[in-house]
């Protein structure tokens, strides 16, 4: 539910302190695998990962109370993080929380503020940002500023963004729901009286459970997603004068670059398996058929297909036939795009039955097009008003130019959104992008044409044409295994070769590999629930429930009693369960290594 919402990217740059091409990720992760939470160490209260969100529980160490108290969650890094961009989304706030930064990983404890960093939060009543900082001892340094109250508020989505490179501090926080900016502040470290200077570290996560005064519960209601550290070589560090761009209400101009209506997530949609659902050459008038044509005519002519006359700035003609395909939720449109000239492209998740001609904009779902002037490709939406997506979802740099011949491809998959656009003569790919939104759940597929524009002389009315239309559904994907490799001794496991931080090494235990049984359980995507009462871990998918407990010898498999070959136990507050037994009942395969003391399990 959580990835329908919205990651920024601003539409304008307000000060140079800005990502380049030459970002590299150091972090990512959108909290839809919940063994992730690996990667974190928590202090004061448990988080957990669920419905792709990061949340806080009320889960607290003993004797805080969850009205007031706040809970830090700290990436480990396995190297010393020093100039960096760490950014999140800030989901449903309810009071305070956001973005530690230069985390001294090392000193890190569970005092209220024994995150040794500094923090870029939205306030306790969720109506502004601020910046502060911890003491060298883990206590609450001050606030080095705060914010002016608007543009958020308790419910309210929130993009936080810190970028820091030497002594030169900035912080945008941007409303995700309407793009408005909540908190922009720039600093230099060392200016403050509140200011514990701190030069390197790296980055976590804090977040208040309560504000009685306000009845805001952040635990089980606030969460974060999108979570992303980079770093970029060539970012400025000097302030210039903001600037300004107001979004156009053209109906998919791309006069402005992008506004926050996508998130950057880091996937891609794969489009290596496909199987055609639909195919159109138009070759003859009758081709165009089951197409319903709006604010203009459409024709057929020597196996293309043209845009004769418009009504208005815009015309579109979309599909109405078959309805499942009229229906279809996750697929892939394919067409040629011949002379372009300007503004033009392929509608996709269009709501038919409520497509009409009432505006330019009426199309009912995302475009995927060229810009007015024929040199940028672009992604935007009309809306269910009829009325255009404010901006658009995403802008090309400079890529083509009038004339050209292209290829179009738009892909979509669950909120995932794609636009790969080829040029036809050359073969050359000239830009690819992909982004999570939730405008359009489903629809069918069609064309968009304006036609004239007003400067150029361009027109796309007999000129434009589309060809080879192809649309198509994800073909069935093959299952690859989950591996884990975990060595005695070792604190570093691995799953599919990436490594992962234990809470504690497997050991051998009367000639058993016994170890933490979370960390294999949830990389086979089972559920850990520990009932203290009855000293009983209990493994759950959505098959399978085991249940064991401390000291037994038995244990139960979807209620049946089965022998254990050796007992669980508890040691250094760390549940241990037999990892073959657990293993095998979770459908994966143990090998044992006895040269290297590993174990590996595969699913």
């Amino acid at each position: 539910m959580k990835k329908l919402l919205l990651c920024i990217i601003l539409t304008v740059a307000m000060f140079a302190i800005s990502v380049g091409a030459e970002e590299t990720v150091i972090y990512e992760n959108d909290f839809s695998n919940p063994s992730t939470l690996s990667d974190f160490k928590q202090y004061r209260a448990q988080w957990e990962i669920k419905d792709g969100g990061l949340y806080l529980t009320e889960n607290l160490d003993p004797g805080l109370n969850v009205a007031s108290a706040f809970s830090h969650i700290i990436y480990q890094s396995d190297e010393v993080l020093t100039d960096y961009v760490a950014e999140v989304d800030y989901m449903n706030i309810q009071t305070s929380g956001g973005i530690v930064f230069r985390s001294q990983q090392s000193s890190v404890d569970s005092q209220d503020s024994g995150f040794y960093g500094y923090l870029a939060f939205v306030a306790n009543d969720a109506a502004k940002g601020a910046f502060g900082c911890s003491t060298n001892t883990g206590t609450y340094k001050g606030n080095i500023n705060v914010g002016k109250s608007g543009n958020c508020n308790i419910g309210s989505n929130v993009h936080i963004k810190v970028i820091v490179k030497g002594n030169d501090v900035k912080i945008e926080m941007t409303n995700i729901d309407n793009g408005k900016t909540v908190y922009e502040y720039t600093y230099k470290i060392g200016t403050s009286e509140y200011d514990q200077v701190w030069n390197n570290g790296t980055v976590g996560l804090r977040m208040r459970a309560a504000y009685t005064s306000s009845n805001a519960y952040s635990a089980g209601n606030a969460y974060f997603d999108n979570f992303k550290i980079t770093t970029a070589d060539d970012t400025a560090t000097t302030t210039t004068p903001p600037t300004t761009t107001t979004p156009s209400t053209d109906t998919g101009s791309t006069t402005t670059t992008t506004t926050p209506n996508a998130t950057v997530t880091g996937e891609t949609i794969d489009t290596s398996n496909l199987v055609t659902v639909y195919e159109n050459s138009f070759d003859n008038a009758a081709s165009i058929a089951d197409f319903t044509q709006y604010r203009g005519t459409w024709e057929v002519y020597q196996g293309k297909l043209y845009l004769t006359s418009a009504v208005g700035g815009q015309s579109h003609i979309v599909y109405g036939g078959d309805m499942d395909l009229v229906t279809l939720t996750d697929y892939v449109v394919d067409v040629d795009m011949y002379n372009i000239q300007t503004q033009g492209g392929v509608i996709i998740r269009s709501d038919y039955a409520n497509v009409s001609g009432d505006t330019d904009s009426s199309i009912m779902g995302y475009l995927a097009f060229v810009s007015n002037n024929g040199n940028m490709g672009a992604l935007g939406a009309g809306k269910a008003d009829g009325t255009w997506l404010e901006g658009n979802i995403k802008v090309s740099p400079v890529i083509m130019s009038p004339g050209m011949n292209i290829h179009m491809q738009v892909a979509v998959k669950g909120t995932l959104l794609q636009l790969t656009i080829t040029d036809i003569d050359t073969g050359k790919q000239l830009w690819t992008w992909c982004g999570s939104t939730s405008l359009w759940s489903s629809g069918s597929f069609g064309f968009r044409l304006r036609g004239t524009t007003t400067s150029a002389g361009l027109s796309n009315i007999n000129n434009t044409c589309f060809d080879n239309l192809v649309v198509s559904v994800y073909g069935e994907e093959e299952t690859q295994p989950t591996v884990v490799k975990l060595t005695i001794g070792e604190t570093v496991g691995y799953v599919n070769d990436v490594a992962k931080t234990l809470d504690a090494a497997p050991i051998i235990r009367e000639s058993r590999t016994m170890l933490p049984v979370r960390f294999v359980a949830e990389a086979f995507g089972a559920e850990v629930k520990w009932d203290g009462a009855t000293s009983t871990a209990t493994l759950t998918t959505a098959d399978t429930t085991i249940e064991i407990t401390i000291g037994a010898t038995t244990a139960k498999v979807n209620g049946v009693e089965v022998t254990l070959d050796a007992p669980a136990f508890i040691e250094n507050s760390r549940t241990y369960l037999p990892v073959r037994f657990v293993a095998e009942n979770l459908g994966a395969t143990v090998a044992w290594d006895g040269a290297t003391s590993t174990a590996t399990l595969t699913k």
